[in-house]
Parts: C-alpha cells; sequence; structure tokens
C-alpha cells in the first residue's frame, strides 16, 4: 500500500487507541480477576505493532491511551510508540472503573500511571482516559484529582445513553468541565456522536469506535465523521489493540460479552483503513490542544456535579 500524504486542510480528526490486553476489559472484570491477569498470554505487543505500521503506510498520528499494567508485563512498548511519533497519554494503571476507586485510590492509579509511562517513554504524558468512559455525575470528584496531578486534558465523558457509561447531556464538542459551580476547569474532548435526528430527535448516538465499529455498519462511523464536518466539529474516535487481534485467546465471557468482543475482529482493521484514509486533518490530541481549547472558550463550562451535590 503507497504512503498517503498527510493533509494540511480539512476537519480535524484524531485516532485513538486505549493500549489494554484483552483480559482487561470490563466483560471480563467478573471472570477473571487481577491475580489470574498475567496467567493469560500476552498479546498486545503484535497488535501495536500491526496499528504502527498501518499508520506509518496512511501518514497518520495517532494518541494511544496506554494502561500502567501494560508496561509493567511489557516494557517498551510507550517507548515504541513515541519513537514512531504517537503521542503517548493516560489510561490509568490497573483498569478500575472510575466507580471503583475514590480520591485517594484514584490517585494513586493516576500518578502510577504516569511514572511507569515517564520510565517507559521519557515523556510526561499530558491527557487521561478513563476505562470504560466512567466519568459520569457519580465520579465526578475525579475532575479535581486530574487538575491537582497537572494532567492538561481528559476524554473520558461520552455524551450518549449506556448502561455503563455516558453523560447524555454534556456538550458533543470540546468543552470545559467542572466538578462543581466553584471549580477549576478541565479540558474535555469527547468522542465522537451523530446525531441521526427524525424519529431520534436530538439524542446523540455513539459511533466513535469500539464494539459500535466492529458490530455495526462502517456507514453509521462515516456519517458521524461528515456530520462533525459539516458542523466544523472535530472527530475523535477510539479502538482497542485487541479488536484488531482475530486469534485472541477465548475468555469465559457471559453470552452478551462473547458477542460485544468477540465479533468483527477479523474485518477491523480493514475497517479503520477505510476510515483514516478518509480526507481530514489528522493530528493527535496533544497537537490539536490549541484548537480544542479555542473550541472550549467559545462555550460555558459544563458542571459534572455528583447527586450528592444537587
Amino acid at each position: 500500500m503507497p504512503q498517503v500524504e498527510a493533509e494540511q486542510s480539512g476537519p480535524l480528526r484524531c485516532l485513538t487507541i486505549d493500549v489494554e490486553e484483552y483480559y482487561h476489559i470490563e466483560a471480563g472484570h467478573a471472570v477473571i480477576g487481577r491475580e489470574q491477569w498475567w496467567d493469560w498470554p500476552s498479546r498486545v505487543e503484535a497488535s501495536i505493532d500491526r496499528l504502527l505500521s498501518l499508520f506509518d503506510r496512511l501518514n497518520r498520528k495517532a494518541t494511544f491511551f496506554v494502561l500502567g499494567d501494560v508496561l509493567r508485563r511489557t516494557p517498551g512498548v510507550a517507548a515504541r510508540i513515541v519513537e514512531q511519533g504517537h503521542e503517548v497519554a493516560s489510561h490509568g494503571t490497573n483498569h478500575d472503573r472510575l466507580h471503583r476507586l475514590d480520591p485517594a485510590t484514584f490517585r494513586d492509579d493516576l500518578l502510577t500511571s504516569r511514572k511507569l509511562i515517564e520510565d517507559d517513554a521519557g515523556v510526561e504524558p499530558v491527557g487521561y482516559r478513563a476505562p470504560t468512559f466512567s466519568l459520569v455525575p457519580q465520579t465526578a470528584w475525579a475532575i479535581d484529582v486530574l487538575i491537582e496531578a497537572g494532567f492538561q486534558y481528559d476524554s473520558s465523558i461520552f455524551p450518549v445513553r449506556h448502561p455503563w457509561y455516558g453523560v447524555p447531556d454534556a456538550p458533543d464538542r470540546p468543552f470545559f468541565v467542572r466538578s462543581s459551580e466553584s471549580g477549576s476547569d478541565l479540558l474535555e474532548i469527547p468522542p465522537l456522536t451523530w446525531r441521526p435526528g427524525g424519529l431520534f430527535g436530538n439524542r446523540k448516538l455513539a459511533v466513535a469506535g469500539g464494539g459500535y465499529f466492529r458490530l455495526l455498519p462502517l456507514g453509521l462511523m462515516k456519517r458521524g465523521l461528515r456530520q462533525a464536518g459539516r458542523d466544523d466539529r472535530p472527530a475523535v474516535l477510539y479502538f482497542h489493540p485487541w479488536e484488531f487481534d482475530p486469534g485472541m485467546p477465548r475468555m469465559p465471557l457471559s453470552r452478551t460479552g462473547m458477542l460485544r468482543t468477540y465479533t468483527g475482529l477479523k474485518s477491523a482493521e480493514r475497517k479503520l483503513a477505510t476510515v483514516a484514509e478518509q480526507t481530514g486533518r489528522w493530528t493527535t490530541m496533544r497537537d490539536a490542544l490549541g484548537e480544542f481549547r479555542a473550541e472550549a472558550e467559545r462555550g460555558e463550562p459544563y458542571v459534572l456535579a455528583s447527586p450528592e451535590a444537587a
């Protein structure tokens, strides 16, 4: 495949990868305990290499939200990502949803992940994404912890409805978020959504990646990208290395978990290439921070108040 020229104009788009092993997924939390993780074979390096090779051919730079536990088991992954010109950000250490943490344990998890990244790649991460997009009103306290730790942006609030996550009334473009009316502001960069209109009204649908990308027709993501371009709205997509690994071991998941996890693995790389070949200014989150901040400054800060504060 010939290398694609990098565009200097067009809609702003970001490829992001949540770097975790297949056994880290939330669907496996109840059946594969943390003490069993390393009993399962590691497969993340080969998947990362496939993605890095694909992005090199397409001349695309991406943001990799790296889980600390991955670097404990497979050191050198973050360094390899940075060496090829991509951004490394934090995905935490142990893939705990924020609901299973409190401010103190989250701070430890966050700072541990940052040190693992710094030791591995020699760079300080400035961005964070919570496992399973678990920054919601009940976990709004995490905003202040991220600010205190010096992180410049977050990408954990998904403005959709979902059983495990989602803040449906949150903005669908970059915004400043607070944990209270008097709190400090953190730059929030949400994943791509699509407003189909019609019977759906003003509802936002998830089309940014993950299971939606593998289980649903690719045309839905393309529609979301086109709509974001028309609206002059940045499009942030997300994927996981294990989604491009058809040979990963079968875990003892529920029937629903099996469907969500193993469907569409063989076609995922081809579909990703089709998306990433589209015209746009594909860049890392870090390199686009100035534009994201300018966009956020045009709107009012969004207060993600916890239920207790209401």
